[in-house]
């Protein structure tokens, strides 16, 4: 005959033994608890093995399960092995146990109940009904909850936490390392990635993932998540160009294997992509396993708005997506990394009689918070022309001014497809005397009266007004003080061009460059 644990409620009992460790595990369960985790789990394990089906089995088995986040990620072992070895007794002896119940609490979201086990434990066996306990606010009633089949339940969700995939008989739930996965993916297609993220990194992963076996289970999955991550990877954040190669080459290895397929979905009946990323990225973790695809299948059931499974995992979807990835990808590679051409803007930089349509330059740096490429190329085109040499020694100074401004007026560096020219052509300004950059004997008549920093300060004190900008007009001026008025307060051509001014605005520039090599 089965042993069944207790389920008595008909008198009032002592407290229950658990209750001296659950906050303990409700600790490690947050990973708050200061102590050694390991003596605790193997204290619950072996309390649980020395009596699988015993009255206080209930208690040990969801105290494990509580801890089974942590056991699977940081237990030794022999720790992990111990609690496995006593939840798989557990199970075996109660999992056929007669019941007339149609269902048991293990069958419902783990993630609702879980924070609640710390307060409801200690009432499983306080001796009084459901319907007489004030502090008992859990929809499934006690005899539920104690019931053997319910505790052998239980015990195979705590084994599926700790050893994913090794044991069936369980609700679907999406793998903790997933859970984990899909939090930090969202982070960074946030653009706020945790603290302990390497966006990088995770995103090379699932690309090598994906070009290691094109066309295993995990393609899907790994094809949604690059490309609701493309656009991130795209947009300059990424530094590395080893990155996008490999989501390329990840995404160039699986268009083959979905080849020109075809499918009887419908206009519409295809997931939208590309609004939400976060939740794309989400629904891209849940399709890498069974576990996920099973939560996703009870999402859809529960949201009829969100697109069935099926959709997800369609062929001629996968491909479409893929492509577009693959060619955002591309495009922003070759923006990011490769050889960015600006003899296009000669026609629009430079007048009929060849000398510079300097508000234009200018107006392009200015607002660069509505075209960061346009300010990127106007700063690389001054500075190309800049080491070209032009006669004219006020354009020389306008230029050399305008390539530095264009690095500084940003919050994060130019990428390398502008700062390698950059780089080289600034860092020559220093080596090769074409422009001098330090003043003979290191000082000059000046002193803190240099316009770049007396414009800075006024801008810091909020002198001037969003759209405005105290830098465009000054170099305007600077340049043609025959066509555009001298705006206040007017510095001469001489502090313009101080050695010491010149030489701080080249080496600003320097340093936020090569900080982001």
């Amino acid at each position: 005959m089965t042993d069944m644990p207790a389920t008595a409620l008909s008198a009032p009992q002592e407290s229950p033994e658990c209750v001296h460790f659950v906050d303990d595990w409700h600790g490690i369960l947050h990973e708050t608890y200061g102590g050694d985790s390991d003596r605790v789990v193997l204290d619950c394990a072996r309390r649980l093995a020395a009596d699988p089906a015993g009255e206080g089995a209930y208690a040990w088995t969801l105290g494990l399960v509580m801890m089974a986040a942590h056991i699977g990620r940081f237990s030794r072992k022999d720790v992990a092995a111990a609690a496995l070895e006593a939840l798989h007794a557990t199970d075996r002896r109660l999992r056929g146990a007669p019941c007339a119940h149609r269902t048991h609490p293990y069958e419902g979201d783990l993630d609702d109940r879980i924070d609640h086990f710390v307060d409801d434990l200690p009432l499983l066996t306080n001796g009084l009904a459901e319907d007489r306990d004030p502090d008992w606010e859990d929809d499934a009633t006690k005899e539920q909850w104690l019931c053997p089949r319910d505790i052998a339940g239980y015990a195979r969700v705590a084994i599926d936490i700790i050893a994913p995939g090794s044991v069936g008989g369980i609700p679907p739930r999406l793998p903790v390392r997933d859970a984990r996965r899909a939090e930090d993916l969202r982070s960074i297609v946030w653009d706020y990635p945790s603290a302990a993220v390497d966006p990088a990194q995770e995103l090379s992963a699932y690309a090598r993932n994906l070009v290691a076996n094109p066309l295993g289970y995990h393609r899907a999955g790994l094809v949604v998540v690059l490309h609701a991550a493309c656009w991130y990877a795209a947009s300059g954040r990424i530094r590395d160009r080893r990155v996008l190669d490999t989501m390329v080459d990840a995404l160039e290895a699986v268009l083959p294997g979905l080849g020109g397929a075809s499918c009887a979905h419908g206009e519409g009946e295809h997931p939208e992509v590309g609004r939400d990323t976060a939740e794309q990225a989400t629904v891209g973790i849940h399709l890498l396993s069974p576990g996920g695809r099973g939560v996703y299948r009870h999402w859809h059931r529960e949201e009829l708005e969100t697109a069935p499974l099926e959709a997800w995992l369609c062929p001629a979807f996968l491909a479409a997506i893929a492509r577009e990835a693959l060619d955002h990808l591309r495009t922003g590679r070759e923006r990011l990394f490769g050889l960015r051409d600006t003899a296009h803007l000669d026609e629009a930089l430079l007048r009929p009689d060849g000398r510079l349509d300097v508000e234009r330059l200018t107006h392009a740096v200015r607002f660069r918070c509505r075209d960061g490429q346009a300010a990127e190329d106007a700063g690389l085109w001054a500075a190309r022309r800049f080491a070209a040499g032009p006669a004219d020694p006020r354009e020389r100074l306008v230029l050399l001014l305008v390539a530095c401004w264009s690095v500084t007026s940003g919050e994060e560096a130019p990428p390398e497809a502008v700062h390698r020219d950059l780089r080289a052509i600034l860092g020559a300004v220093r080596t090769d005397g074409a422009v001098r950059t330090d003043p003979a004997g290191g000082s000059c008549p000046h002193g803190e009266a240099h316009p770049w920093e007396v414009l800075a300060e006024l801008a810091g004190r909020r002198h001037f007004g969003f759209h405005e900008d105290p830098y465009g007009a000054h170099l305007n001026h600077l340049y043609a003080p025959g066509e555009y008025d001298a705006p206040e307060p007017s510095f001469g051509a001489e502090v313009w061009g101080c050695p010491r001014h010149v030489g701080e605005r080249v080496r600003e520039a320097l340093r936020i460059i090569d900080g982001a090599r």
